[in-house]
């Protein structure tokens, strides 16, 4: 009888501890992932300033840091894709805005872009089907729908 008592007293102070160790561990996990966010957040801001001031290189280094804790930011993939324009890169250009476009299909200015690197790397049809997700995207008729079709009057 004496030995079933202290396995259970044994047992409630391990389950005490178990409990107290697992809310330490939960509130270092939201530590964590708070102070990732705001890394994230900062990493992205960072990179927009980068871009206002026209240092890509930067741009492109803060946006690949902001990735990392944000994979499905179809704005950072925008970003990326306009930094490698400004850098000549037509072919990483176009593979991020398609990574966005994965994201963010209903995005209008992203349906725009991909169809001007579409024509200006020669993919026509491509070019095509972004005029026409933009006529169903603007029901119509918008800014972009315009400027895109004008690429090729051009």
């Amino acid at each position: 009888m004496c030995m079933m008592s202290i396995l259970q007293e044994s047992l409630q102070i391990i389950l005490r501890m178990y409990n107290q160790l697992m809310r330490h561990a939960l509130c270092i996990i939201a530590l964590l992932i708070s102070s990732n966010i705001a890394s994230s957040n900062s990493y992205y801001q960072d990179a927009i300033s980068h871009f206002q001031n026209n240092n890509f290189e930067k741009t492109i280094q803060f946006l690949e840091k902001d990735i990392v804790f944000n994979p499905k930011s179809s704005d950072s993939y925008i970003l990326l894709g306009k930094s490698y324009n400004e850098l000549s890169d037509l072919e990483k250009s176009y593979k991020y805005f398609n990574i966005a476009f994965t994201l963010n299909p209903e995005n209008i200015e992203l349906n725009f872009l991909l169809g001007k690197k579409s024509y200006e790397l020669g993919f026509i049809e491509k070019y095509g089907e972004y005029i026409s997700n933009l006529e169903t995207l603007c029901s119509g008729s918008c800014e972009e729908i315009n400027n895109l079709k004008d690429l090729a009057s051009d």
